[in-house]
């Protein structure tokens, strides 16, 4: 087995003594959007948050993929 270590985009205060976590996700989350909410596109790392729109075009396409999953056809992703 191997350990593969992380590093989170944030610093964290814990570091990478502990396994990560939801709190740690939630946390770094809330760190993207607080990062990009004040620097704009001058973040302190290079993935900004995900926007309403991309957020609804995913479930667009989850939904076409269960939809395709249960007939056993292609679904066309709704929007498109």
């Amino acid at each position: 087995m191997l350990d593969v270590p992380y590093q989170s985009a944030y610093k964290t205060i814990s570091g990478a003594i502990f396994e990560f976590g939801f709190s740690d996700a939630i946390l770094q989350m809330w760190a993207a959007f607080c990062d990009e909410l004040m620097n704009g596109e001058n973040m302190q790392q290079s993935f900004p948050c995900a926007t309403p729109e991309e957020a609804a075009q995913s479930h667009r396409l989850f939904t076409a993929g269960l939809a395709s999953q249960r007939t056993g056809e292609t679904v066309p992703v709704a929007g498109e």
